[in-house]
Order: C-alpha cells, then sequence, then structure tokens
C-alpha cells in the first residue's frame, strides 16, 4: 500500500522506489508473475519468489475494483504523472490474452483523466489495445524493452517474449496512429546490439531510456564507459529525447 497526498491509501498503483523510480514514478501490477520466463529477471526476487513459480502468474484478488479506487482517488487530487504497467510483471503476457485486465486498466485510468504508460515484450497481443491508446494519445505512451538483435540468442535468453522484429514492429504500428512511443534499452546485453537497436528504431520511436545489466551474474564484458559515450553520440546525431539511467552515468 502507498500513501499519496492526504494520507490517503491506494492498494494497486503505487510510488515506485530506487531504480525503477527513474522509469517511472507511479506504477501498478495487474498480475503476480510472468510467464515470458527472461533469464536475467530481477523481478522474481524482488518479489521473494522461487523463479519456478514466477513464472506461474497468476491474477492479482479484486485487482480492478481496487485499480479503480485508486484511480478515482487519484483524480480527484488532480494526479498527472503517468501510471507504468508493469514493472514486476508484463501487462501483455499471455495470461492477458484471457483475463483482458490491461485493456480495462486503460479505460479505467483515461475515464479519470489519468495518463498510461505501456511497457511490454508482448508484441502483437499489445495491439489489441492500440485503439484505446490512439483515441487518447494526450494520455498515452507506448514502450517496448529491446535487447537483442540475434535471434536466436535473444528465444533463448527471453524465451516466450515477442521476437525483437515483432516489437520493433508494433512501434512502429503505435507511431503510426499517433500513440507517442518509447524503447527501454536495458537490459544491455552487448553492446553492439543495443546500438544496432538504436539505428533499426529511430525513425518511430520518440524517446529512449537506456541502462545496463544489473542484479544478474549473466552480466557481459561490457566497456561501460565507451558504450555511454557511444549511445549519447548516436542519439544526438538523431535528435531524440533519451534518458541515461544512473548506474550507467557514473561510468
Amino acid at each position: 500500500m502507498d500513501k499519496f497526498e492526504g494520507g490517503n491509501i491506494t492498494t494497486i498503483i503505487y510510488e515506485t522506489r530506487g531504480k525503477a523510480r527513474e522509469y517511472c514514478e507511479l506504477a501498478a501490477n495487474l498480475y503476480r508473475g510472468c510467464s515470458h520466463g527472461c533469464t536475467y529477471c530481477y523481478a522474481p526476487s524482488a518479489t521473494f519468489k522461487k523463479r519456478e513459480n514466477f513464472v506461474k502468474p497468476c491474477v492479482r484478488k479484486d485487482v480492478i475494483k481496487k485499480f479503480e479506487n485508486d484511480a478515482i482517488y487519484l483524480e480527484k487530487i488532480g494526479e498527472t504523472r503517468p501510471v507504468l504497467l508493469s514493472f514486476t510483471t508484463d501487462p501483455y503476457q499471455p495470461l492477458d490474452i484471457i483475463e483482458k485486465l490491461t485493456r480495462q486498466a486503460i479505460e479505467i485510468l483515461h475515464k479519470h483523466n489519468l495518463k498510461v504508460k505501456i511497457l511490454t515484450k508482448g508484441g502483437k497481443r499489445s495491439e489489441r489495445d492500440f485503439d484505446l491508446l490512439a483515441e487518447r494519445p494526450e494520455l498515452s505512451e507506448y514502450g517496448a524493452t529491446l535487447v537483442f538483435t540475434d535471434e536466436e540468442l535473444r528465444s533463448e535468453i527471453e524465451p516466450f517474449a515477442a521476437s525483437t522484429k515483432e516489437r520493433i514492429e508494433c512501434l512502429k504500428k503505435a507511431h503510426e496512429l499517433g500513440i507517442p512511443t518509447f524503447v527501454s534499452l536495458e537490459p544491455v546485453w552487448t553492446a553492439e546490439q543495443t546500438l544496432e537497436l538504436i539505428d533499426s528504431t529511430y525513425k518511430f520511436v520518440d524517446s529512449f531510456k537506456v541502462g545496463k545489466l544489473n542484479y544478474n551474474k549473466q552480466q557481459k564484458n561490457v566497456d561501460w564507459k565507451q558504450f555511454k559515450c557511444d549511445v549519447i553520440v548516436k542519439l544526438k546525431k538523431y535528435n531524440k529525447n533519451y534518458y541515461i539511467k544512473e548506474d550507467l552515468m557514473k561510468f
């Protein structure tokens, strides 16, 4: 639970802390767990779950009712910050095809004039809700996490997430519909692949957030200082908005 202005408590929408706060100050996780099975994922340890249990997601109890109560309160206090869907789960993992909680959440946020910020590896599953995002582009932002250009490696490390190509096609489609777009370049597996991803997406991505690889023994040998310089030079060349996370900026 989180306390907002005036001491009121929200139960699903919460104030983020630590490194997560660099991405978005408000967030909501509609599901517990995620079936994408990404081997670098920090969420199992962050939610105190064994990885084999985390990849068997479930719906949080009374989540939509609680979510709407939170939205009513946030509208009342004039909240203007976007709500990110999601940090410790994916809003468009396969379970959402059945439950459709993400669509309900977007409808609720828009009904109460609140902003939504989508971050997903779900690919085409997310296109289902582009109609809602395109209706209220001033209250919407759509983003995808991109890590690999090597599809064989991606399928090994992100076994049940959408392919990189599919995610990129969704970003392009969102952009064509007038939906603001962003890419999360985190984790960085190799500097070369991340820089290639910028080259292949900058024409239809409005902003980039760049981090590194944390909390994981699979970290690769990257010259982070050189990588940071290369990323900034490239994004400035393309005249893109960007944010370099603190863990990378320190190099």
